[in-house]
């Protein structure tokens, strides 16, 4: 969906800590797509998981990161655990109009409404596969990521980043914190691969802590 945020672009002091964002939000929807070999191979060695620990530390905010273990299931294993666990039983955990019984300002239709008119805004376009699913968990931390390089490139630049913050949270608040939480209770009852225990663990605190670090900054800018 968005383009690679991977580079040697030198960014601003101030958006150095941004940019750690961008590549999380990224990996955390590679985590939460269809395996990849490419992927899986390197989550089953040790410097993924090392490199996103830097990351963390990098962040202008704090996230308790414990790790994610690396798969226990073979790749095949791994494929038929998403498809019959992730990606059709338990209600299609991985989209968010399964979530309409949490709440009670969205029915789906508003749900992918109200995604689309985020996406548009952006001028972000979604690939054939995306456009049935805009409400699909990758799509949306993709699209958080790429808010998050928005940022840093305005800071970098010297420009007001505040609408790409003000996008960001709304986008978390209207979004992803409303049903990730539930996400995270159905994977930590009903998933047994802990790579997705780890990986969704992780997801919901990092989530929580951004939007709560996003509304200190506006508050302390308005």
């Amino acid at each position: 969906m968005m383009e690679s945020i991977a580079g040697n672009t030198e960014i601003s002091e101030s958006a150095k800590s941004i940019k750690p964002l961008s590549v999380l939000y990224l990996f955390l929807g590679r985590c939460f797509s269809y395996p990849e070999e490419s992927f899986y191979e390197a989550m089953k060695g040790k410097e993924v998981v090392e490199d996103m620990g830097a990351l963390v530390e990098r962040l202008p905010f704090d996230v308790d990161f414990r790790g994610i273990p690396s798969p226990y299931l073979s790749l095949e294993e791994l494929e038929s655990e998403y498809i019959s666990t992730l990606d059709i039983a338990m209600g299609r955990p991985l989209y968010e109009s399964a979530y309409t019984a949490y709440r009670d300002d969205m029915c789906s239709r508003d749900i992918y409404e109200d995604l689309l008119r985020f996406y548009e805004h952006f001028k972000i376009k979604l690939n054939d596969s995306e456009k049935d699913y805009p409400d699909h968990l990758a799509v949306e931390l993709e699209f958080m990521a790429f808010l998050a390089k928005k940022e840093a490139e305005a800071l970098d630049l010297g420009k007001d980043a505040s609408p790409y913050r003000l996008a960001q949270l709304d986008f978390l608040d209207r979004h992803l914190n409303k049903w990730v939480p539930k996400l995270d209770e159905k994977i930590q009852k009903k998933v047994n691969e802990p790579f997705y225990k780890g990986a969704s663990a992780f997801m919901t605190e990092f989530l929580k802590n951004h939007m709560l670090h996003l509304r200190r900054v506006l508050k302390k800018l308005n």
